[in-house]
């Protein structure tokens, strides 16, 4: 039996799920916005919290807007394009500011804290998209994304929030991704065991890498070389306002740059005064570091795994860019026990992030700059940058 319940939308979360109250009960409402008033159908049922889909609208926020996307709804890829493009950004820092204040115990807006919010980052909302992963069906020549509620593909050949180049891929330059769908199964073997093909794509501001094909990006006048293989942000647009964000807080002459990706903060630390310590797992990655940096040392393991080994020597600034789980607990001590003036964590999730900055706090360290970059508009993901810096006892 369908059930039905009016609900009254009390804020985002997480996910760009409504939040409502009904009965005792907490429910987490797809497609609906803060003040509105919808009808929503019940999916899931746990005993402290529900889940349901907005059915219908009965009262309109007047943030909401028609999704410009034909495939909305039906596509995974996007869950805010209901929501305008300028509420979007606020919407993601008031989420980021609950998580830190439920899970990470730090309230953003308590002035006796003496936190600096700055003015979130945004820019383009549409045809900002450089790197994507697209799922190829070779036996239909379908070519897009997995749906929304169900793991089929939905065929596409125009995404709104690619860049031109990349939607090239989904219709004129068709053939071209079924070849290197072809070429993935064939050189990877774990392709076989799924019906669709992965295919990374990264597009360069010349060409498009399928593969380990080195293609380059001016970042603030500045080369930096990455391939689709490899983790690159996707928003090419607000890269620069992150790496400013990273050089504004730096401090001192020891930098260590952990999860350090293809180099893309360290190039802009770097200096023959700045000694920079670059730490990152993906072998691949570093190789392109080391095409992108000129006065950095380069470690290829496991963070968690070279912080034990280096010791306890003292270091100026520590810089963090971990995957959505966040940090290591184990590594959150041995970062603090290095006695770093100031730490600098990018997340892709608050969530965690929040979790950190506790543990971090446990240690003396306090959050004293807050930066929300919204590096995907028309989804739910936030991309949020932290200052942290030691309490002086």
């Amino acid at each position: 039996m369908i059930m039905e319940l009016e609900l009254t939308i009390e804020k985002l979360v997480s996910k760009g799920e409504g939040l409502a109250r009904f009965d005792g009960k907490t429910f987490f409402v797809r497609d609906a916005l803060p003040g509105e008033t919808v009808v929503a159908e019940v999916t899931e049922q746990k005993s402290d919290f529900a889940r349901a889909e907005t059915v219908r609208v009965a009262v309109s926020s007047e943030n909401r807007v028609k999704p410009a996307c034909p495939y909305y709804g039906e596509c995974g890829g996007c869950d805010l394009q209901h929501a305008s493009s300028e509420s979007q950004t606020s919407y993601k820092e008031e989420i980021v500011k609950e998580n830190f204040r439920r899970i990470g115990a730090v309230d953003i807006d308590d002035p006796e804290l003496g936190i600096t919010l700055l003015p979130p980052a945004s820019d383009q909302s549409w045809g900002y998209r450089s790197r994507v992963r697209f799922h190829v069906d070779l036996e239909t020549g379908r070519c897009g994304f997995l749906g929304r509620k169900s793991s089929d593909l939905v065929d596409i050949h125009h995404c709104p929030i690619l860049c031109d180049s990349l939607n090239r891929l989904l219709d004129e330059k068709r053939p071209l991704l079924l070849k290197a769908a072809q070429m993935r199964r064939a050189s990877e073997g774990w392709q076989s065991r799924y019906r669709y093909v992965q295919v990374p794509a990264f597009a360069g501001d010349d060409k498009v890498s399928l593969s380990s094909t080195e293609v380059s990006v001016d970042v603030a006048e500045k080369t930096i070389w990455a391939d689709s293989n490899v983790f690159f942000q996707s928003n090419r647009f607000l890269i620069s306002q992150m790496v400013d964000f990273v050089k504004s807080y730096a401090v001192g002459s020891t930098v260590i740059d952990l999860f350090a990706g293809v180099g893309t903060f360290s190039a802009f630390v770097e200096s023959p005064e700045v000694n920079v310590i670059a730490v990152e797992r993906d072998s691949r990655c570093l190789a392109l570091a080391q095409k992108n940096l000129t006065n950095t040392e380069f470690f290829t393991q496991k963070a968690e795994y070279w912080s034990k080994k280096r010791g306890k020597d003292p270091v100026d600034t520590v810089i963090v860019d971990p995957p959505r789980t966040g940090l290591d607990k184990q590594l959150v001590e041995t970062i603090s026990s290095w006695n770093p003036q100031v730490i600098i964590y990018m997340s892709c999730d608050s969530v965690t992030q929040a979790r950190d900055i506790k543990r971090f706090g446990e240690h003396g360290y306090r959050v004293k700059v807050l930066q929300v970059f919204d590096l995907y508009p028309q989804t739910s993901h936030i991309e949020s940058g932290v200052c942290m810096y030691r309490v002086q006892s």
